[in-house]
């Protein structure tokens, strides 16, 4: 095999301008696995010269040694051709490149194994890169709604009333979540009053905000528990008033105080001073 690649690369270069000439990295091997040529897109990807390669075992291109074996695997039992084979290489200076692999046993006159010819790509390994970006996606999503579900969590202030306290970026899903977060702490605990607190959101359409808002108040009142809504900004405030035919219908304050009060007047306590 080293004879006949000798031969043919040197007459008039014509293969070896040809070899040269192709995009792919190109080595070839004896029967030994020693490397007999390498096209300067090989020289390239393994950012060494010629002398460094031919010579040498094509062990020294590979990451480990068991990435070497493993190609040489893959050709034997594919019958001495492998298209695609993932792999991974070294530079001179121990960079690892992924690459893919298409290469070919070559035989001799009498039909004995020679040695072989590979083409080498370098690629990016985008099916493993993919999933792990996937996976931590959906580690992500699914840390996010459980951020959700507890980013407005129900409270039992004392028996009978429950809090709620809002904070952050408010939006239509979100306000359903707090109606599902309430009608399910209702359906374990006796309440009377919900406590609602607004004051610190920020909504980027508060129309919607609004409509699923009356709809959560409406929700709670059909199972007989009151609704105190506090901290209602200007924007939400003129969102709400076209919804309802009287506004005196709904428990709104200004402060936080007012509506803790109010609630537990609803529930028959009151807040007295330490003599």
């Amino acid at each position: 095999m080293e004879k006949q690649v000798t031969a043919q690369t040197g007459r008039g270069g014509y293969l070896e301008a040809l070899l040269n000439s192709c995009p792919d990295a190109v080595i070839a091997i004896n029967a030994e696995g020693t490397m007999t040529f390498a096209n300067k897109e090989a020289c390239q990807l393994i950012e060494c010269e010629m002398r460094d390669l031919v010579g040498k075992s094509i062990v020294i291109i590979y990451e480990s040694l068991e990435h070497a074996r493993e190609t040489n695997r893959k050709l034997f039992l594919s019958g001495g051709i492998a298209h695609d084979h993932e792999s991974v290489l070294k530079t001179k200076k121990g960079k690892q490149i992924p690459v893919r692999i298409s290469a070919s046993h070559l035989k001799d006159s009498t039909g004995n194994y020679a040695g072989a010819v590979g083409y080498f790509q370098a690629y990016r390994p985008w099916p493993t890169a993919e999933a792990k970006v996937k996976a931590h996606v959906e580690e992500l999503e699914a840390e996010l709604e459980e951020w959700k579900d507890l980013g407005a969590p129900v409270y039992e202030l004392c028996p009978g009333l429950a809090t709620v306290v809002v904070v952050g970026r408010l939006d239509a899903e979100r306000v359903n979540r707090v109606k599902n977060n309430v009608m399910n702490y209702m359906d374990s605990h006796r309440t009377s009053v919900v406590r609602i607190d607004v004051s610190t959101v920020l909504m980027d359409d508060a129309p919607a905000v609004a409509s699923a808002l009356l709809k959560l108040i409406r929700s709670v009142r059909l199972q007989g528990v009151e609704i105190m809504l506090t901290g209602v900004g200007s924007s939400l405030a003129e969102a709400i008033e076209p919804l309802v035919g009287d506004v005196n219908s709904l428990n709104v304050f200004g402060s936080r105080d007012l509506a803790l009060q109010a609630a537990l007047n609803f529930i028959g306590l009151e807040i007295r001073k330490k003599d």
